[in-house]
Formats: structure tokens, sequence, C-alpha cells
């Protein structure tokens, strides 16, 4: 022990020396990258020094219980480990400093707070033996003390201002939105507020962004604002939440709360209409993506805030089983609640049947949203049967209106939405008088301005929605057409059928890779008859409208499919889908999602594969159906070699593609590289695919390796 403390004691001395000359000359100070792991591990093991100070102030008070010679051995031991381990912390911290991305004025007093911790525990531990028994105590309250003191700034810079008392405070009031309130306010802030604000804000200024005010945040970080209007794949924010879970850049880190899908959406959309901070909620079209994303955010959030208490049962499982279908989905809208809701889906799918089905569940459906089904005046007879019902969507619906005021008998209807139907000032009358009726949406129907006035005087506690009024000078952008097949892997001859929801509107596409404008010559008029690979680009344009934004779409058809696959290179164990049966079981992966066990993803090494076919095949070519989805690094390769031969032993090369790669941020995508061959007949073919092995300088994981995902190899 004797050698243990004669180290110690030196090691105490230079660390302690050490802290002061960082602390006196800071600015000069610049360490070595490879300290920054060391610095890392502060939080981690701060903890000790707490640990040891607080047995060495038990041992203390129970010093009577203990012989003297024992006691002394034991005092003295925790008195040196406190002193090492506070004096390592202190000088870790430090390094930690040196990252940035603190309050500087808190940073600086929890150093030299750290800094006294670790010089008291130092000066207590060599003069300990020169300390009364009785002093001993003073000095180590003293020293709990100062470690409090040197905590309670820590966590101020860690958690924010007063973290260790704010639990006492009277929590804070969850604010109430209306319509007249701003978009960001009410639905964009509250989600930078719960996922980015623990590190971008007053104290903790991370990459130099500061999140706490939309003043602060309009000025960026160390890499520029982080998003660019209109444009959202050079958006910083949604390509950092788009990166790999385990890349480095990725945001919020690993650990923390992640973004939801329905806010990443939320962002991208009010990112593509403008990121308009003082724009209210009501200033926006009813059509508009961002609003619907908005609202529904905004509800979410107050149906987590107000558990409502319902007196009738719980509904039973079997109930539940029965009633939910492909294109009906009936679950409960709050945990623990008997409350449902349900949602119709597909239009061209849905079935009366379905909606009659619903008579099992009756007593708890609260929610039923029928919004562009194909709902008749009838079908109200039996909507009119759910004596609970609270939110009726019947938005774009074929509904008259002439048959409404069956809907009298929900007394408990809150709110129902009339928009795109036929619905008439006299038809809604009826319905005026339900007691708990709240809402009203009825843009886009015969009930006009002057309507909604009317009624908003009788009905005083009714508000009527009849969205933003079009502007007729505004020029307005078209939707996407929309693609009606579901299947991308084709037959023979398959029709590809494209249609839009207005009238009057010409979707013009091409079949040949190039880009679709107002002035392409294709312009859609019935089904399109293809019969191999095909790559779909298409737009819609209108008279006096604003062209849309492009849609595109791979058929993939497969001539013959191998009989055995064996992958010499496996793929990254996270994205391993079902193995090589992955690569010719004529199943699709989805684009927004590449962890589907549809695809296989590779990064560290290269895609090699052996299709082998027990009889030779007369082959013209072939084509990977691969992933683009730049933001998570999923990219096109680099390069494609295609083997051919009758066995593994006379495999030649027949065909190397070199790719052409991007030049800036585009879309997610599915995409097909098509290779043709020399004719030849083949008994097997070796694919080897290169991933990129450095991203271009305009992505923004430059330098670093790309992934290759792929989900279907075709040979025709």
């Amino acid at each position: 022990m004797v050698r243990f403390y004669k180290i110690s004691s030196y090691l105490l001395f230079c660390f302690n020396l050490l802290l002061l000359f960082f602390l006196l000359f800071e600015a000069q100070v610049s360490l070595p990258f490879w300290m920054s792991p060391i610095g890392r591990m502060h939080p981690l093991l701060l903890h000790l020094p707490i640990g040891f100070s607080v047995i060495l102030l038990v041992f203390l008070l129970l010093k009577n219980e203990f012989e003297a010679k024992t006691y002394e051995v034991i005092v003295k031991l925790l008195l040196t480990l406190t002193a090492l381990t506070a004096s390592i912390v202190a000088l870790m911290g430090f390094f930690l400093s040196k990252e940035g991305g603190y309050d500087a004025d808190s940073l600086q007093i929890h150093k030299w707070t750290g800094t006294a911790v670790s010089i008291l525990s130092y000066a207590i531990s060599l003069f300990s033996e020169q300390i009364q028994f009785t002093s001993k105590n003073y000095g180590a309250w003293g020293l709990l003390a100062s470690i409090a003191i040197a905590g309670h700034f820590g966590a101020d810079i860690t958690h924010g201002e007063n973290y260790l008392f704010e639990a006492f405070q009277t929590q804070k009031e969850i604010p109430q939105f209306s319509e007249n309130n701003t978009l960001y306010e009410a639905a964009i802030f509250p989600i930078f507020e719960t996922k980015c604000l623990n590190c971008h804000n007053d104290q903790k200024v991370k990459g130099e962004l500061n999140m706490s005010s939309i003043q602060k945040i309009m000025k960026g970080g160390k890499n520029g604002a982080i998003w660019k209007v209109g444009d959202v794949l050079n958006s910083h924010i949604i390509q950092r939440a788009n990166l790999p879970l385990d890349e480095k850049e990725h945001m919020p880190p690993k650990g923390k709360p992640q973004l939801r899908t329905d806010e990443i959406d939320l962002l991208k959309a009010w990112i593509n209409e403008g990121a308009d901070v003082k724009k209210t909620i009501k200033a926006y079209l009813a059509s508009s993506e961002t609003k619907k994303l908005a609202l529904k955010f905004i509800n979410m959030k107050a149906s987590k805030s107000e558990t409502k208490v319902y007196a009738f049962s719980m509904p039973s499982e079997s109930n539940l089983k029965e009633v939910n279908t492909p294109f009906c989905s009936v679950f409960q809208f709050s945990n623990g609640s008997p409350a449902l809701q349900a949602d119709f889906f597909v239009s061209k799918k849905y079935d009366r049947k379905n909606l009659e089905n619903l008579s099992k569940v009756s007593e708890q459906l609260v929610i039923l949203n029928l919004a562009k089904m194909p709902v008749k005046d009838e079908d109200l007879a039996l909507i009119a049967n759910f004596q609970h019902l609270e939110r009726l969507n019947l938005n774009q619906t074929d509904i008259t209106g002439k048959t409404l005021e069956q809907l009298k008998k929900c007394k408990n209807l809150e709110s129902i939405a009339l928009a795109g139907t036929k619905v008439s000032k006299d038809n809604l009358q009826t319905l005026l008088d339900l007691p708990n009726l709240k809402e009203v949406f009825v843009w886009n129907t015969a009930i006009d301005e002057a309507a909604v006035i009317d009624l908003s005087k009788k009905y005083t506690k009714i508000r009527f929605d009849r969205g933003c009024l079009d502007n007729p000078n505004e020029v307005l952008k078209l939707n996407p057409p929309i693609l009606v097949n579901e299947e991308f892997i084709i037959k023979t001859n398959t029709p590809i059928t494209l249609k839009h929801t207005l009238k009057n509107v010409k979707i013009r596409y091409t079949l040949d890779g190039s880009e679709p404008d107002s002035t392409t010559v294709n312009i859609y008029e019935k089904p399109i008859i293809i019969d191999n690979y095909t790559k779909l680009k298409a737009i819609a344009t209108k008279e006096n409208w604003y062209a849309s934004k492009k849609i595109e779409y791979s058929f993939f058809k497969s001539n013959f499919v191998p009989d055995s696959v064996y992958m010499t290179n496996l793929p990254d164990p996270k994205y391993s889908g079902k193995g090589g049966v992955s690569l010719y079981d004529l199943k699709k992966g989805p684009i927004d999602n590449f962890s589907d066990k549809a695809w296989l993803g590779f990064r560290e090494k290269e895609f090699a594969t052996l299709f082998e076919f027990k009889n030779a095949k007369p082959m013209k070519g072939l084509i990977i159906s691969c992933l683009q989805k730049m933001d998570s690094f999923i990219m096109i390769p680099a390069m494609v070699e295609v083997w051919g031969g009758n066995s593994k032993k006379d495999l030649k090369i027949i065909q190397k593609i070199v790719s052409k790669l991007p030049t800036k941020m585009e879309g997610n995508a599915n995409l097909g590289i098509q290779i043709p061959v020399n004719k030849g007949t083949f008994k097997m073919i070796k694919l080897v695919v290169k991933p990129i092995q450095k991203l271009p300088s305009w992505h923004p994981g430059k330098g670093q390796k790309a992934w290759f995902f792929v989900d279907e190899v075709f040979f025709y």
C-alpha cells in the first residue's frame, strides 16, 4: 500500500498542476482528435468521486464502530480514491469542453468548480494526518458540498437551467391552439422542442445551433441554415433525420427520442410549401398537405393531453378481429380506452358490407373516417346507428345531403366533415341543432361564404370551416398524377393506368427515361401497354396551373428465374432480408422502408452472387432492381460486372458497366439497371456490383462509403 500511496501522491500533484495549467492557458490549448473519446467518458465516470465521498462521510459518522487502526486505513484509502477520481474526471471534463456546443459562461463556472473539487480533495488527502479526527467531518462535508455545486452547474449546461429543482415547479400548462395561431408555433416548433432542444438550447449549443427561438434557428449552425425553402432534399434537418441510425451524423443521435415518420412528413411538407413561420393555420388552403398533417399532429397532441372517460364496455378481441379487414382499420385511439376509430382505405376496394360489419362494435365506435369512399345517401342510415359517434369524415364521398337528417340520431356528434360533397345549406341545417356539434367542414360545397356567415350568426357555438378562399389571381400547382397499378413486376402486354382527381388535366409521360414537361408529345388518353422493362415518368399539366411534380416508376419483367442462387459475399447483417431467396422471389421492396425483408444491403463488401440455371438459357440481358435513397447514403452502384458460362470454371466477363453518377441530390426511387449482354446461352451468371467508395462532394456524407440495396435480379 505504501507504493500505491506514493504513486497516487505523484499523480495527484501532476493531475492538479495540469488542470490549473489547462484552465489558465485554455486559449492556447489544442487537443489531438484521439482525446475526444477520453473526454466523452466524463459523464460516465463522474459518479465515482461522488460515491467515494459519500462512503467516506458514512465511515466518519460511524467512527466509533471501528477499531482506530482499521478506521484510519479505510479513511485514508477513501480520501486517496476520491482525490484520484476527482482529478481524472475533471481532466476528462476539460477534454470534453473543447468539443464546444455549450453555453460559455455556465461551462466556465462548471470547469472551475470541478477543478476546485479536485484540488480540495487532494488537499484533504495530503494533509489528512495533520488534521484532527474531529475536524475531518467538516472537510468531508465541505467536499460533498463542493461536488454538489459543481454537479449543479454541470446539470444546467447538460439538461437546462434549474434542472435540479424544476420537478418542484408547477407543471407547465399545455397550450391550446386555434386556426388563428401560426402553423409554426402550433405544429413545427413543438417537434423541435421535444426532439431537438435538448442539445440545441441556450446552455448547450451543439454544432453552434441554438433552436430555443425562431430568431436563433434562422441564424443556423456551423453547417448553415437547417432548411432550404422549397428544397427538402437539400434541407440539412431532413438529410440528417433520414440518415441510417448508426451514422454519426444522424439526428437526433442514437439513444435520443427519434423523429416519427409523421413528424418528418410534416417538416417536409412545411419546407416544400415555403417554411413560413408567420403564416396562420387558417391562411393555408384546405387542400394543403402541410395543413392536413399539422391538424392531425395538433389533434394527436390534444388527445394525449385529454384522456376522455367512457362509460361503455371494452370491445371484445373477437369482434375487433372480425371488423378489421385489409381496407378497413379499426383500433383503440387511446391506450386503455374502449373508444374505437375506424378508417377506410382505397376507394375501389370499398365494400358496404364492411360498413355493415361495424355494427359489431357500434357501441364503442367514436370516430369514423370514410373520406374519398363511394358512400351513398342510403348508407347514412347505417352510420346513424353508431350511437356514440363523435367525429364523422364524409369528405369527397357521393352523398348529396338528401338523407343527412338521419344523422340526428347521433346525439354525441361533435364534428362532421362534408367537404367536396353536394350537400346544400338546407340539407346541413337539419343537423345543426345537435346538442354537441362544434365544427362542420364545408369547403368545396354548394354552401357559399354568404351562407356560412348566415349560419354562423344563427349557430354561434358551431365553427364552420370553408378553408382558405381561393385567390383568382393565384396560380396553383397541380398534384402529381396517380398510378393505379399496384404491381411492378409485369406480365405480357400489361396495361399501365394513370388518373388525376381534377378535370381537364393532361397527363404527359415518357417511357424512354427522358424528363417530361409541358411540351411532351405523349399525352395519356388510355392505358399504356408495355411488354418489357419500362421506366415511366409523368407530370400533370393544365392551363393557368403550374405543372405538378414528376412521378417516376420502374416496371420489371422476368422471362426466366434461376434455379439456385449462391451469395459469395453476404449482405450487411442489419439488412440481410431472406438471403439469396430475396433476389428471385419476385417480391419488390418498398421505396420508403429499406429495412423491409425484400431488401439486401451492401456497404463494406461488394455484391457478388452466382445465379445457376439447370438448363442453358438464351440470354439477352438482365436488370438489377435497386434502391435510391440519397439522404440515407443509398445510391446506384459505381460499377457492375457480369460473368457468364456453363460452370464456375469457365466463367468469363461478358459485360462491364461504369455508372454515370448523379450530380445533385435526387428523390427516392426504385431504379432498374438494365445490362444488355451479347446473345448467348448460359447455365451460370455471376454478378458483381461495387458500391460507391466515396460519396461526392455535393453529398452531405461526402467522402463516406455509399450503400447499395437490391431486391430483385431479372433475366430476359
